[in-house]
């Protein structure tokens, strides 16, 4: 059986939190959540008004700091892992993020943080690139970003909602299939044993009614 740790579960009664989607979004949300807390007792359940001057209730940014951020990059470009991109939704950064918000030890190699990685296979399209060997340069480049990453945790969503009939993958879910396991295997094979330990392949359905019964391992 595998470990708590392992299976990266939480402790008992508590909950792991992961935050995204962008840049700015997620730095908004940890300094506001910082700030309030100078402005209450934080060990107080009646979240009475607090001296903001008095720092013997406070606690440091850090604390708000959520378990792991959430990113988009897509597997043929894969902008927004290295370096800053903009999808249309706000900036994606996966590294800034760990820049922003390090490791409260600094002594620590890893940041104390988690990666979520929606990485979009581009359909059906993509996932016969995938298959033919088109975007093996691709999965290099992606295998070399897992293994140098300083996140704690890497959750990668591989073409995350496959049975979205509007993401393209219902049609042929055969490819999607390969294309998953192809991607799998091919970061299995490339990745060091104590980076394998930390990323984890996440088989992410829509889970809506009309989602295709064929989209299954």
């Amino acid at each position: 059986m595998m470990s708590s740790e392992a299976a990266c579960r939480p402790p008992t009664g508590t909950t792991y939190l992961c935050v995204g989607q962008d840049l700015f979004s997620v730095n908004e949300y940890v300094t506001s959540q910082y700030n309030y807390s100078l402005h209450v007792d934080i060990n107080s359940t009646a979240k009475e008004e607090v001296d903001v001057t008095d720092n013997t209730h406070h606690l440091s940014v850090s604390s708000f700091v959520p378990s792991a951020f959430m990113v988009y990059t897509d597997l043929q470009t894969l902008r927004g892992l290295w370096s800053a991109t903009d999808y249309g939704s706000g900036i994606q950064y996966a590294d800034g993020l760990l820049d922003l918000f390090p490791s409260i030890d600094q002594s620590q190699t890893a940041a104390s943080a988690g990666l979520q990685i929606g990485l979009w296979l581009n359909g059906t399209e993509g996932c016969l690139s995938i298959c033919e060997g088109d975007l093996d340069n691709q999965i290099e480049q992606l295998i070399t970003y897992l293994e140098n990453s300083r996140a704690s945790k890497i959750f990668l969503r591989l073409g995350y909602e496959f049975d979205n009939p509007s993401f393209g993958y219902s049609d042929h879910p055969d490819l999607y299939i390969l294309a998953f396991q192809k991607i799998v295997s091919d970061c299995r094979k490339g990745l060091s044993a104590e980076a394998q330990a930390r990323v984890m392949f996440v088989w992410h359905s829509w889970g809506a009614p009309m989602a295709s019964a064929k989209l299954k391992l």
